[in-house]
Parts: C-alpha cells; sequence; structure tokens
C-alpha cells in the first residue's frame, strides 16, 4: 500500500481536487519517491530476497528462482526493487504463486531478465508520515505550478530558496520527516 491514500489526502489536506482526481494525477506516486529522495531512505524492512529477477511487462510479474512465499512475502505487500537495470521503484504484490509475483493492476515493469542480483523488500511507512504525504500531495498539486523554475524569491524582508533536499516543500512538511532521514557517515 502506497504511503498514502487518495481518500486520505482529501481527509487530511484542504486539497481543491477529489480522491479521483488526486488518484489520476500521479502525484501520490511522485510525492512518494520524494519522501525516499529527502530521506535517503527507502522504508525496507528486514523481509527481503536478494536474487537474480527475471520482469515481465505483459504479464506484469517478477519471477525468482525461489519461492516468494517461503521467503515470508505476501499478497498485498508493497515492495520495493532495487539494483535492477530498468525497474527499481515501489510496487503493489497482488498475488504471489511459487516463484512467481505478479503486481497488482496498473503497476507496470519493462521487460528485463537481470544477470545480477536485485534486491526485493517488503516496505513499512512510518504512520505519521502519512499526513506529511498528504500534505505534499496538496501541496503539489495546487502550490507548485507557482513556485516551478524558481529557486528564490523575496518581497521585501521576506525571502526563501528551494534547495534539492527540500524539493521546493514547505519548511514545516521538511521538518517532519527530518527523524527519519538516514544520514550516511563517510
Amino acid at each position: 500500500m502506497s504511503v498514502v491514500t487518495a481518500a486520505q489526502v482529501v481527509q487530511y489536506s484542504d486539497i481543491s481536487a477529489s480522491a479521483g482526481t488526486i488518484t489520476s494525477s500521479g502525484l501520490i506516486d511522485v510525492v512518494q519517491d520524494r519522501i525516499g529522495i529527502i530521506c535517503n531512505n527507502r522504508f525496507t524492512t528486514e523481509l527481503y530476497k536478494t536474487s537474480t529477477l527475471t520482469f515481465s511487462a505483459t504479464a506484469r510479474t517478477i519471477v525468482s528462482g525461489t519461492d516468494w512465499d517461503e521467503d515470508g512475502f505476501a499478497a498485498g505487500d508493497e515492495v520495493y526493487v532495487h539494483h535492477s537495470y530498468r525497474n527499481d521503484g515501489y510496487y503493489d504484490v497482488l498475488s504471489l504463486s511459487d516463484e512467481t509475483m505478479t503486481l497488482a493492476t496498473g503497476e507496470s515493469v519493462i521487460d528485463e531478465l537481470s544477470g545480477r542480483t536485485i534486491i526485493v523488500s517488503v516496505i513499512r511507512w512510518p504512520t505519521d508520515i502519512t499526513y506529511l504525504a498528504a500534505q505534499m500531495v496538496a501541496f503539489d498539486y495546487d502550490q507548485r505550478g507557482e513556485r516551478d523554475g524558481i529557486k528564490s524569491q523575496s518581497l521585501g524582508p521576506w525571502s526563501e530558496t528551494y534547495g534539492m533536499l527540500t524539493l521546493g516543500y514547505p519548511e514545516g512538511i521538511i521538518n517532519g520527516l527530518s527523524s527519519y532521514r538516514i544520514v550516511e557517515v563517510a
């Protein structure tokens, strides 16, 4: 399940769009990826598999050399794929059958027969990130266009600068995500 649903965006924000419009906008997936970037954290769990995998676009499947359910994966999981050539990202699992993971309707992968080890991990989003994600979707839908292409702006003694770490989101949202940021030590 995604970090936030369209119904939660409507519930937790004052967005000017309906749940249907939010879903079709694709903003939830964008915000989910941005949270990962801002936090330097994909919210993966200890439940993961490393294997060479085959991705099928037509069948919406990921095939492994071993059974998915024996490794602890289950239908309804959200997973993150990492180290593939073309299919890194978040996916919702519809079903598992032995070595085949079928992705939910609406998910898509690119045909790929990997010759290297790929990591697939189950995702667990912290509950309090849901509210922040809803605010980010609302900001992107209702206000993002006003700031696109602007690196900074000033009005009298007030000014603001948008950096890559914040991706232009208001400070209150970014501060709420700070406790989930993973800082790599060199």
